[in-house]
């Protein structure tokens, strides 16, 4: 007697020796192929491809454990990092401060998921890790300085002035560095790069022209937060978006208005003096500062 001809439902073959299907393979495969659309049993061709689809899903989700697993390791590496080149800066061995500095860098770019030499700000914006902005901002400072000491890293003086104007407007240290670059100027072995960081620092920095006027320091403290008030509130709406339109078209007007009225000056400095108080207890707040105003961070003083 003839043994009993089978069609195989996956690829139509006949024969005789058909496989079940398990459910530990159907839920194996679910990653690599439809599941629900398996037949019970198939032919053994098929059986052995999506066996072959198993191992190769399998694969493929350990490579990707073992690469969460790696970036989570790196990414709690980055503070190890800073302290050291931070220790090394204190001992003057600026070189292996520098490769320090770069791995630490490099650990964020890998962690977001960036390109090599592509960091930017706009990927911490959503991150509950924004305060690593001013972390960021402290090493490209210190890379531009130790990269300043040999004319054969001018390149890389340049990449790091350049990521550090990125940096910079989104950290409390904003004044700060400006006022150590402008001094910084006098002595570097490359002040054109310096030059250059210092013009891309004010084509960066947003415009308060009132405040401006009033504090007469672009780079004071009261303008950082004012400034800060704006891009992390005023701009969150359409109607605070419409506000800072309507400043920008009026407050030139308002500033000559100002140079001839002394008087109401100090008023309007009284209560942008009394506003900034307010902001700095807003977003000194841990839940609340989008950019870490503390000068720690995980424990690493992050600029001296």
């Amino acid at each position: 007697m003839s043994e009993h001809l089978e069609v195989c439902p996956r690829c139509g073959a006949t024969g005789t020796d058909f496989l079940n299907i398990e459910s530990g393979m159907r839920l194996a495969l679910q990653s690599t192929e439809d599941g629900e659309a398996l037949p019970s049993k198939v032919c053994g061709s098929c059986y052995s491809e999506l066996a072959g689809k198993v191992s190769k899903g399998m694969k493929l989700r350990l490579e990707e454990q073992a690469k969460a697993r790696n970036r989570q390791i790196m990414w709690k590496s980055r503070v190890n990092l800073i302290k050291q080149a931070r220790q090394l800066m204190q001992q003057k061995s600026y070189s292996e401060a520098a490769v320090s500095y770069e791995k630490y860098i490099r650990v964020l770019e890998i962690a977001h998921d960036v390109e090599k030499g592509q960091l930017s700000p706009e990927v911490f914006n959503k991150s509950i890790r924004s305060k690593e902005l001013t972390v960021v901002a402290t090493a490209y400072w210190d890379l531009m300085r130790i990269y300043d000491t040999s004319s054969n890293y001018r390149d890389r003086m340049k990449t790091a002035a350049t990521k550090l104007a990125q940096f910079l407007p989104y950290s409390p240290i904003f004044p700060d560095v400006v006022r150590r670059a402008e001094s910084f100027l006098k002595t570097a072995k490359n002040p054109d790069i310096v030059k250059m960081f210092l013009k891309m620092c004010r084509k960066n920095r947003p415009r308060c022209f009132v405040a401006t006027s009033v504090f007469k320091a672009p780079c004071s403290e009261e303008i950082f937060y004012l400034r800060l008030f704006r891009d992390k509130f005023l701009k969150k709406y359409m109607w605070g978006r419409r506000i800072i339109c309507f400043y920008y078209q009026r407050s030139p007007q308002w500033v000559f208005f100002l140079e001839k009225k002394p008087v109401l000056k100090k008023i309007i400095k009284g209560c942008l003096l009394f506003f900034v108080g307010c902001l700095k207890c807003y977003f000194k707040r841990p839940d609340r500062s989008p950019l870490g105003h503390s000068h720690k961070i995980n424990g690493v003083n992050i600029y001296k």
